[in-house]
């Protein structure tokens, strides 16, 4: 069996100094790539590991130490247009590493923006709905070529969703930690893979290695 490891941005570190609830969102952000990915493929065809690693500079010094060793890949923000892809691998000096280094263009929530679908299936039975979020004009935006996308998710869960606190009525607020992982957990990968370039190649690098191990 082969053994797949990838090292992704986001969450908190395990020996990080956190209180109970962000070690909780932490371990269910990787969670939540375990249930996007299971979506098509078998988990136990081969034995894949998610480990959040906080920060790219620490997803990027964990991943090089891993490449030694493991099979191991990295899925890092881009926070910049595909069509630097090159540029920023230089930038990050992962250039030597191509292959295994996967972006989410230009950031997670560029994933979340795309399945509008996604936001209502988390949100709309513990939240107060307000207006037709999926006419929005964002979403009329190409996802990979959104600047910015975790504002513009914000902007997007404060204008169609209410909470009620003390008799009163707040917006939503987007929290990367505590929503991220509820609703990466109601996205349709395959959607992601006929969404965004590289969640193709990471579909076809995990498929092959399926191969491989059978």
């Amino acid at each position: 069996m082969v053994n797949i490891k990838i090292i992704v941005e986001g969450g908190v570190l395990p020996n990080s100094n956190i209180d109970a609830d962000t070690f909780n969102n932490s371990e269910k952000f990787r969670e939540s790539f375990h249930i996007i990915l299971s979506n098509i493929f078998p988990l136990d065809s081969f034995n894949l590991v998610i480990e959040p690693a906080a920060g790219y500079k620490q997803a990027i010094k964990s991943f090089k130490s891993e490449q030694q060793k493991d099979n191991c890949i990295l899925l890092i923000d881009s926070d910049s247009p595909k069509t630097e892809k090159a540029n920023k691998l230089h930038e990050l000096t992962l250039t030597e590493y191509e292959n295994h280094v996967f972006f989410m263009v230009q950031e997670m929530e560029a994933w979340i923006l795309s399945q509008p679908k996604c936001i209502i299936k988390t949100y709309s039975k513990n939240l107060i709905s307000i207006g037709t979020l999926e006419n929005d004009d964002v979403f009329k935006l190409i996802p990979e070529e959104i600047p910015n996308p975790t504002y513009w998710l914000g902007v997007i869960l404060s204008r169609y969703y209410r909470y009620e606190k003390n008799g009163t009525k707040k917006k939503k607020k987007y929290g990367k930690l505590k929503d991220g992982p509820l609703l990466l957990a109601n996205l349709s990968m395959v959607e992601l893979i006929n969404t965004f370039e590289d969640v193709r190649r990471l579909n076809t690098y995990l498929k092959n290695n399926q191969a491989i191990s059978n």
